[in-house]
């Protein structure tokens, strides 16, 4: 887990000097009104104050579309109205994470937080596995946003679009590149050539 996390490039976690003791990690995480989290990683430190959460949301190119286009994520995602498909744009289901993390300490929490982009009254609800999310990701200090996406090296290096929050790329070539040195997963390199054309 630690090596795959040096795959993301987050400076403010491979400079720190605190050990990470341990993981929690949720897959397909419901935040209610806030979105499905595709996979969440809590990272534990010995010093329980320096919690940190990742949020990453995953994207793929399947066979039957030409190429999937992070500039084109990004100018839909800029769009003042609602479109078709909005509620999955990577940057949008990202942008709703941070809409959670910043207010999920709130006194006023439970009663719903407008989304300044739609107006829309977001409610995390009382489902209670959502709610036993939440209070984890309450206790961390900081959030970091990845997306984990089919777009090459040079389309995320080249890529100009600015949104007010810092988020963080991550190929699936580099997550396939990984899994290939590592014995242990070799499951998971079976279902990339399983899938061969519909990821990345």
């Amino acid at each position: 887990m630690r090596e795959f996390i040096k795959l993301i490039k987050i400076p403010e976690i491979e400079e720190s000097r605190d050990s990470i003791t341990d993981y929690t990690i949720f897959l397909e995480q419901s935040f209610s009104r806030f979105g499905d989290s595709d996979l969440v990683i809590i990272l534990e430190y010995e010093n329980p104050e320096h919690k940190k959460v990742l949020f990453i949301e995953g994207k793929v190119k399947t066979s039957q579309s030409k190429k999937w286009d992070l500039e084109n994520q990004f100018k839909k995602f800029e769009r003042e109205e609602k479109y078709i498909g909005s509620s999955s744009n990577l940057f949008f289901q990202l942008y709703l994470k941070k809409l959670l993390f910043d207010n999920c300490n709130e006194g006023d929490f439970a009663l719903g937080i407008e989304e300044p982009r739609f107006k829309e009254n977001r409610k995390i609800g009382n489902n209670k596995v959502v709610l036993k999310a939440i209070s984890l990701v309450r206790e961390c200090q900081e959030a970091y946003y990845i997306g984990l996406i089919p777009s090459n090296e040079e389309d995320v290096t080249t890529f100009s679009g600015k949104t007010d929050f810092k988020i963080h790329f991550l190929s699936w070539f580099h997550v396939h590149e990984f899994c290939k040195k590592e014995e242990r997963l070799k499951k998971v390199i079976e279902i990339f050539d399983y899938n061969e054309g519909q990821i990345y």
